[in-house]
């Protein structure tokens, strides 16, 4: 078999040219650290990235949602927490003023102060977030929560929908809490306000005396605890919902590190070998040329 001077030109020329896109190859790998730069690079590696990618930007989204969710319900615990102690105050106010001894001066003076107490209890009730939302109104955050209407009643301006933030894949959690429910009797909303009202009101009248309204304070001793259980199940939902956030988010972490890991695994150069191919590829791209040189240089006449 004859192989002519163009053959081995050509093959020595294609040996350079693949020598040369393997050290440009190597030397971006080098420089970027990075074993994969585009999909051709190692398609089946570059697939598993797109999706630990696409996986990784969810959670960051997940994390997000968390803290933002966690922050909301923390503001509404402590709000919670004020209306548990704002109630406590109220039935102690209520079993001290429970005394025919009083004078009718003294129950008037109760029974202001016991305003000053519902005045307080519908200010919490009111509470806003950050952004000027209320808190406690359901879906419809721009309505006041508690108002007085014509009638001098207070009434619920919320609704008893709920908003739900996705916090991992297929997982979500309820964003508000309804408080209204705490002050309701026989299923009417804030009944126990309107009641505490009146009282106060009866209290405060100079020509009522302490036997006109003793049934009153022994019914709303019995609705201020009422209230107060209720209140109670509903601080330990929140608690039960920042726990399972807490959960969530610690369980995203460890997933994420854990991706961070594989991709660096998967994408990252490994310098050491990296180095060690680059000087082989140098040395054989030295070769190469220097042979070629050689090579180029061969004709009959030099043999002559």
């Amino acid at each position: 078999m004859r192989i002519s001077s163009l053959y081995n030109s050509n093959a020595m020329l294609s040996q350079m040219g693949t020598n040369s896109t393997r050290l440009s190859k190597l030397m971006e790998q080098m420089s970027t650290l990075k074993r994969i730069n585009v999909p051709s690079d190692d398609p089946v590696a570059a697939s598993r990235l797109v999706q630990l990618n696409r996986e990784q930007s969810a959670i960051t989204q997940y994390q997000s949602n968390i803290t933002s969710l966690s922050g909301a319900l923390a503001i509404q615990e402590s709000n919670v927490d004020a209306l548990s102690k704002q109630l406590l105050s109220l039935n102690d106010k209520l079993l001290s003023a429970n005394n025919s001894t009083h004078s009718q001066k003294d129950m008037a003076g109760y029974g202001a102060e016991i305003a000053s107490m519902l005045d307080s209890l519908v200010a919490t009730m009111n509470a806003k977030s950050e952004n000027g939302s209320y808190l406690f109104s359901g879906t419809k955050t721009d309505s006041k929560t508690v108002s007085l209407d014509e009638n001098g009643q207070y009434v619920y301006g919320g609704n008893d929908s709920t908003r739900e933030t996705i916090v991992a894949n297929g997982v979500t959690i309820t964003e508000n809490t309804n408080i209204a429910q705490a002050f309701s009797e026989s299923g009417n909303d804030l009944e126990m306000l309107n009641k505490l009202k009146e009282l106060s009101d009866k209290m405060q009248d100079p020509n009522a005396n302490f036997a006109d309204y003793k049934d009153d304070i022994d019914a709303m001793l019995g609705s201020v605890k009422n209230s107060q259980d209720n209140i109670a199940s509903l601080f330990t939902d929140l608690g039960g919902r920042q726990n399972r956030l807490t959960l969530l988010g610690d369980a995203h972490t460890d997933v994420s590190m854990a991706n961070q890991q594989l991709v660096s695994d998967l994408a990252d150069t490994d310098q050491v070998t990296t180095s060690v191919n680059l000087q082989l590829y140098l040395q054989s791209v030295q070769i190469t040329n220097k042979a070629y040189s050689m090579v180029s240089q061969l004709n009959l006449f030099s043999m002559l």
